[in-house]
């Protein structure tokens, strides 16, 4: 599907690298590389695993997983999730019709093997990820995903591609998240002049301003400061 060249960081060695769609024959090396990013992080409560059920559920057809491979060996994917009428479906928690509920696709956990960060292997996966979806099915109108708010990496990944902040919750057993949304056929513009810049950590402010209506927009960090950059959307622009 695609290929391309990335570094090693452990040995400083370029190497080539293929992208393609994974399929069930790849759940044990999923689950393995899943695992040993689990085994890196300090803060557990950061990333949201997936279980092997719901791996399997993926590779199904309810939902796509894009693959990086080196040398044959799985070191980064991507996952897409429908999840239909599960409970889970996020356009629950935004107050979305059954019917809307549907169109909506979340995009899942994103993993890159401990040698290979620093490639901007997220980035990519994510752009083709999002064309593989669009290039293979047109019913789908909102996507979706949960951040943790300290999750700064995977914020900002988010946040590039045009997703939103639109609320914050508890999320899987009481874990803190934000929720991010993009409508794929409609543009929303902000308006500047409600900006506001709410720190991090900040939570209850931050929660107040999206019941109000804001969208958090944009991480910064000044003067070693991490704020969340929120206005008020414009009215939107059909992209078609």
């Amino acid at each position: 599907m695609y290929k391309g060249e990335l570094m090693n960081g452990r040995d400083q060695t370029k190497e080539t690298y293929q992208v393609k769609r994974l399929t069930r024959e790849d759940l044990n090396v999923i689950l393995e590389v899943q695992q040993v990013v689990l085994d890196t992080l300090e803060n557990k409560e950061r990333l949201q695993p997936l279980s092997e059920e719901e791996f399997k559920a993926i590779l199904r057809g309810d939902g796509l997983i894009l693959g990086v491979f080196v040398k044959g060996n799985l070191r980064a994917f991507r996952a897409l999730w429908f999840p239909g009428e599960d409970e889970e479906n996020l356009g629950r928690d935004l107050g979305l019709s059954l019917n809307e509920q549907m169109k909506v696709v979340h995009q899942e956990i994103s993993i890159v093997h401990p040698d290979y960060r620093g490639n901007g292997l997220q980035k990519r996966l994510a752009a083709l990820v999002m064309r593989e979806l669009a290039e293979n099915t047109s019913e789908f109108e909102y996507v979706c995903c949960t951040v943790h708010p300290f999750n700064i990496p995977s914020l900002k990944d988010k946040l590039a591609q045009g997703m939103f902040i639109v609320k914050v919750k508890e999320k899987y057993a009481g874990h803190l998240r934000y929720i991010l949304l993009k409508q794929l056929s409609v543009q929303v513009m902000v308006d500047h002049n409600t900006k506001k810049i709410v720190p991090l950590a900040d939570i209850g402010e931050q929660s107040r301003l999206l019941n109000e209506g804001y969208y958090g927009l944009e991480w910064i960090d000044q003067e070693s400061k991490q704020s969340i950059v929120f206005a008020k959307p414009k009215a939107s622009n059909s992209k078609s």
